[in-house]
């Protein structure tokens, strides 16, 4: 007869792999259109609310943008988003993020999630992945708000710079440390294998 404590972990990874069935087959909930008109309010409350949030934008190379990141569970405290990089005002590609370490803070529904790449090594690995997950295949340094209530764009030196934010400015305290990005096509039925090596090989070009 199984404990009480081995039935309790079975009952947590049957959530897991429900969580897993449902995301897996609902990638594509949102349309096109609807993950750009949340991209494009982001970044406007990203510069509009932040002191000193344009600064970093004009000098990324690439902008990852998630918007309204939810929290999917409520046992694990899963959170998943839909988003897109955004190069030279163009969205070249759009991701999946998925994060069982972002945590909500207590009183915070949803939270928008803005990467910034400033090296080009760090951008052409991010975009050429079929899966890049934040401690694994490279690191982002988050960044909140200053002594002096806006962001000293002096500080950061790091090739890759996240910021957490709601509706009451950016959030601190927070990790991306095990977030996975995997690449959607959001208007598309089915994307294969072979769809993604090819946008690999052509991406940017």
């Amino acid at each position: 007869m199984k404990s009480k404590h081995a039935n309790q972990i079975s009952k947590i990874f049957g959530l897991f792999y429900i969580f897993i069935l449902f995301f897996g087959v609902n990638t594509n909930a949102k349309s096109t259109l609807e993950i750009d008109a949340a991209i494009e309010s982001a970044i406007d409350r990203f510069t509009n609310e932040i002191q000193g949030a344009q600064t970093y934008l004009d000098g990324a190379r690439g902008i990852l943008v998630i918007p309204k990141m939810i929290k999917a569970g409520l046992v694990l405290g899963m959170e998943y988003g839909e988003g897109a990089l955004v190069v030279d005002n163009i969205k070249v590609q759009y991701y999946r993020a998925f994060s069982g370490s972002l945590g909500l803070q207590l009183g915070i529904g949803s939270k928008d999630l803005i990467i910034l790449f400033y090296d080009d090594e760090a951008m052409d690995d991010f975009l050429y992945s079929s899966g890049w997950q934040v401690g694994v295949d490279g690191s982002v340094a988050i960044l909140d708000m200053g002594a002096g209530g806006s962001l000293d764009s002096t500080e950061a030196q790091d090739p890759i710079v996240g910021f957490v934010f709601g509706h009451k400015g950016l959030i601190a305290g927070l990790s991306l440390e095990g977030t996975k990005f995997t690449k959607i096509w959001p208007d598309s039925e089915e994307v294969d294998e072979d769809s993604i090596e090819a946008f690999n090989e052509n991406a940017l070009d």
